[in-house]
């Protein structure tokens, strides 16, 4: 079986693992398209929702859909995730969506300072190259383990300075947290195989729609 993106070619379903996010792919995209940066209307729909055909088969793929599909890949990978289906799982997808747009189209200046030094503490100078990149594309493997890792090094006064932008996308500071364990565990999980977080990540993001030389 293989599944068929619309001007973006076609892509073997078994690469596109797991299985619950592929059949939520359009989904992820309806959801991603409504993100504002007050994130009041936006919204996850369940696996049995129907979506417009205008919906459905976009022309174009934004490179945050694929972004926050490769991320799940990536975590499935690592066998990190909750059971599919489970209310936990449901979170999952919804903290990949809503916090990509928190911290690439939010305003609120706690949340950009907050990844602004994640980025520095980790990368320098190259900090804002890294962040120009997220915000055109999407999650990338370089942020989100500055996230996580910065995640663990905040205290719980500095993390709760968060909770006002991140309400604005249907977030809480204890979604951060367990997205961030998630990232955290899923790199120590690939590590112990052998494998890297970052090259796994980017070998799921070729794979998805919007990649880059695509």
């Amino acid at each position: 079986m293989r599944l068929w993106y619309p001007s973006e070619g076609t892509i073997p379903l078994s690469r596109l693992r797991p299985a619950w996010q592929t059949c939520r792919a359009f989904a992820i995209s309806l959801s991603l398209l409504l993100c504002s940066p007050l994130g009041g209307e936006s919204s996850l729909l369940t696996a049995d929702q129907t979506l417009p055909l205008s919906v459905q088969q976009p022309k174009r793929s934004s490179p945050h859909v694929g972004s926050a599909m490769a991320v799940l890949a990536t975590l499935e990978q690592a066998q990190v995730l909750p059971p599919e289906g489970s209310r936990e799982a449901d979170r999952v997808i919804q903290s990949v969506i809503q916090f990509q747009s928190a911290f690439a189209k939010g305003t609120d200046r706690a949340v950009q300072d907050f990844v602004q030094r994640a980025l520095t503490d980790t990368y320098g100078e190259e900090a804002t190259s890294v962040l120009e990149r997220f915000r055109a594309s999407g999650w990338t493997a370089e942020i989100l383990e500055a996230l996580a890792d910065a995640d663990q090094r905040a205290s719980a006064e500095e993390l709760e300075r968060l909770a006002t932008g991140f309400r604005q996308f249907n977030l809480s500071v204890d979604d951060f947290k367990r997205f961030m364990q998630l990232v955290r565990d899923g790199r120590s999980a690939l590590a112990a195989r052998g494998q890297d977080f970052e090259g796994v990540y980017a070998h799921h993001r070729k794979a998805m729609p919007g990649a880059s030389g695509r």
